[in-house]
């Protein structure tokens, strides 16, 4: 805005960077995983947003089961989608080939890791659920069982 003064608060903390580096707090890290309009929710996915992160991977030796699902990270920030570090005022989707996400060091390992063996894929969470769920991994003998569903837990609540 024109001949209004810029204010220390206005001003980022020194030291702080600039860009995306100065939206990274202390003990936090952004790490970046490669992208694509399916792993991206359908283009859903924008700065802000949270997401829970599945790999789906076939454990070493093979396993009799073949290949595995599982959750490894929950409830975490998306810091950019592709170069853009802000919302699309609009929401209109938008195809994106990396998504930056702000982790703990140790959450940045498990997601590198997740990234080099299997297929990663976002799943976007409400912003207001906060709950983690403890979910054991999805092997594929179970998808074509004849045993009926486990009813699906209550909002709120954790199995």
């Amino acid at each position: 805005v024109a001949r209004v003064p810029i204010l220390k608060r206005d001003l980022g903390v020194e030291g702080s960077g600039i860009g995306i580096s100065g939206k990274i707090p202390t003990g936090m890290r952004a790490t970046a995983v490669k992208s694509n309009e399916i792993v991206g929710v359908a283009g859903f996915l924008y700065p802000g947003s949270r997401v829970d992160v599945m790999v789906t991977y076939t454990p070493p030796g093979g396993g009799s089961s073949g290949p595995v699902t599982q959750t490894v990270l929950q409830n975490v920030e998306v810091l950019t989608a592709g170069q853009t570090i802000e919302p699309d005022p609009q929401g209109k989707p938008q195809t994106v080939n990396v998504v930056t996400l702000l982790v703990s060091p140790e959450d940045s390992q498990k997601l590198q890791l997740a990234s080099s063996q299997g297929v990663v894929q976002f799943v976007l969470r409400s912003g207001v659920d906060q709950t983690n769920v403890d979910l054991r991994p999805t092997h594929l003998d179970q998808l074509a069982s004849d045993r009926p569903p486990a009813p699906a837990p209550a909002p709120g609540t954790t199995r």
